[in-house]
């Protein structure tokens, strides 16, 4: 290696930030072993399905900053696999007030254009305008998630990286050790732990309390096997509450169709509820509100249930603990930041000092008085 020690490294959770950390050590150098349950891309995660939004639209100033340096990661992914890792289509996000949005775009030199009530079809044809307006952010659209798994496992793989399928029972910080209910105990160097909602069960063994949410949502595709490329082009669209509607996020999945999920959860994740059979009445909720957009044409496709983790703040929670990088709480946007997060946590992981904004992720914000609780749902 050049300029680094070569380490051994554990890490635990084969999803979207805890895959990428992984090829990212391990193409640097170090010796990685990389720990799920269920293996890479498995059902049960938070990381499965084709897509995800990727946006730098959000009210919250770090993680539009956040946002804005993911787009760099996801180009050297690209530029390391050989394979599109994210589709630039733009994004409208229509709320009855989006000055908050607003205000933290205009602060972050975010490219964007009001859009009044009147002129949302302009920006995304065919759509039916109310009496809100709209932000359009031309830097944003969809994240081909399954796509981007798999390069991440192809570049661990061919840089000498391990997987193994086995459950984590024990943790000890101070010594880097992973205790796994059929191989034992394992030490490392280092050790990153991003399980997703198996960081509930993980925390204690950390010796953090931290209230995590973990829950269960929904997504629809709509579109037709006879037009798959239909929807392709067409912006991602946020939707704030409106009427009896909770909100709702959606983009295109290029070759398949249309996804739309709402801003609810189906109900709450616990580890024992293995079902990931979708909702009949969330789907036809779901297709009530496609139905009023005007643009979308097409029945529905299919539907898949996938599980998000809330942290007290919606911020995520990263953060190093004696030789554990802890890296938790996606609270519904981690895989926007999937290959940022691969190397973020790797720099942690060699023991980098984490710069400004990944600092203020950190446990200690949860100190002293009780931090604002977040707003109810996941993107608004």
């Amino acid at each position: 290696m050049t300029g680094r020690n070569r380490l051994t490294a554990i890490v635990i959770g084969a999803g979207a930030w805890g895959l990428p950390t992984a090829a990212q050590l391990a193409l640097r150098g170090h010796q990685v072993t990389l720990i799920d349950r269920y293996g890479v891309a498995n059902l049960l995660s938070s990381s499965s399905g084709p897509t995800r939004v990727w946006r730098h639209a959000d009210a919250t100033p770090v993680l539009c900053r956040l946002g804005l340096r993911s787009v760099g990661a996801m180009d050297r992914l690209a530029a390391r696999s050989g394979v599109d890792v994210y589709r630039k289509v733009g994004v409208l996000w229509r709320d009855h007030d989006p000055s908050g949005l607003l205000t933290t775009l205009r602060e972050e030199g975010v490219d964007h254009t009001e859009v009044d009530a009147a002129d949302v079809g302009r920006w995304l044809p065919g759509l039916v305008p109310d009496d809100r307006p709209a932000v359009w952010t031309p830097l944003g659209g969809c994240v081909l998630a399954a796509a981007s798994l798999a390069a991440q496992e192809k570049l661990l793989r061919g840089a000498g990286g391990r997987v193994l399928r086995d459950e984590v029972v024990g943790l000890d910080a101070s010594r880097g050790a992973v205790d796994l209910r059929d191989a034992g105990r394992m030490t490392a160097d280092t050790v990153v732990v991003a399980p997703g909602p198996g960081a509930v069960a993980l925390l204690p063994m950390l010796d953090v309390t931290l209230p995590l949410v973990p829950q269960l949502e929904q997504v629809v595709h709509f579109g037709s096997l006879d037009a798959p490329h239909r929807y392709d082009d067409v912006p991602c669209l946020f939707e704030g509450e409106y009427g009896g509607s909770p909100g709702f996020y959606s983009m295109p999945t290029p070759g398949r169709g249309y996804k739309i999920g709402l801003n609810a959860q189906v109900r709450e994740w616990t580890p024992e509820d293995l079902d990931r059979t979708p909702s009949q009445k969330r789907t036809e909720a779901t297709a009530a509100e496609a139905a009023r957009l005007g643009f979308i044409t097409d029945p529905v496709l299919d539907a898949q249930i996938c599980s998000w983790t809330d942290s007290p703040d919606g911020l995520f929670v990263v953060d190093r603990i004696d030789r554990v990088v802890l890296a938790c709480g996606d609270s519904g946007a981690g895989f926007k930041f999937s290959a940022l997060m691969g190397e973020v946590l790797a720099d942690l992981a060699e023991r980098a000092d984490p710069d400004d904004d990944i600092a203020s992720l950190g446990l200690t914000r949860f100190e002293g008085p009780p931090v604002p609780t977040r707003r109810r749902g996941h993107f608004i």
